[in-house]
């Protein structure tokens, strides 16, 4: 089993959001507490250990609603796990839904002790931001603008934010654990953030925030603030995910 090596991002006050998209604005300040976010998005070679140790068939790793999604898909594998174009080990594994990404989480937490779990979208969007002044060459993100049609390996050209974390714009979209809204479509969560209005509840079968954009996506996407979303039992090729481990 392959822990993911992380990057620490301090406790503070981050600011997140956006004026120009309807969905991110307003632009406010957060306080956030400490934690490790994950290097790259998690592998072929990382999710392998999760498929090889039984977790589609435990229970106890899978929120209610996701083993009932489970239940009914008898799945062994995400999507894409044999095509050829997706499943280098060191590529982003691609093809699973948010309930397998949050059933990951539990069943690593129990396998090292540690408390590994999806970013909060706040999380993920405060360890996103590039480096104090830089601004992000478009050959870096793998959007569809540079063609290629997939996902490129992790650790490969893809931009590194301002804690080290790697290809958080582009490659593919990552889940976080934030709620959207009860559908896709209607935004019950918006913006300012607030932690305790339910929205980083693991229960229910909410539609759930997804950031970064992807290799199938435009560029306009590809950026820290933007707010995507998808049910939470749905899956893509250009969708993966990034773990964060609480940090005490």
């Amino acid at each position: 089993m392959s822990v993911p090596t992380t990057h620490h991002v301090s406790a503070g006050t981050y600011t997140i959001g956006a004026a120009a998209d309807p969905v991110s604005r307003p632009p406010h300040q957060l306080m956030l507490p400490a934690f490790a976010i994950a290097e790259t998005a998690v592998t072929n070679a990382q999710f392998a250990a999760f498929v090889e140790a039984g977790g589609y068939h435990e229970a106890s790793y899978w929120s209610d609603y996701g083993w009932r999604w489970q239940q009914n898909k008898q799945d062994e594998h995400p999507a894409f796990w044999d095509d050829h174009n997706f499943n280098h080990p060191l590529q982003p594994v691609v093809g699973l839904c948010w309930y397998e990404a949050d059933a990951f989480c539990h069943w690593l937490s129990a396998a090292t002790g540690d408390r590994w779990r999806l970013p909060g979208e706040a999380e993920w969007e405060a360890a996103a931001k590039p480096p104090d002044g830089e601004t992000i060459p478009t050959e870096w993100i793998n959007s569809a603008a540079l063609g290629i049609g997939r996902t490129w390996a992790a650790l490969g050209r893809g931009a590194v934010s301002w804690c080290g974390a790697r290809d958080m714009l582009g490659n593919v979209w990552e889940w976080t654990r934030s709620r959207w809204g009860r559908n896709w479509q209607r935004l019950d969560y918006p913006y300012p953030y607030d932690p305790a209005d339910g929205r980083e509840d693991r229960s229910g079968s909410h539609a759930r925030v997804m950031r970064g954009g992807s290799w199938f996506d435009g560029p306009d996407v590809a950026r820290p603030t933007y707010r995507g979303r998808y049910l939470p039992g749905s899956r893509g090729s250009n969708i993966g995910f990034r773990i964060v481990k609480d940090v005490l």
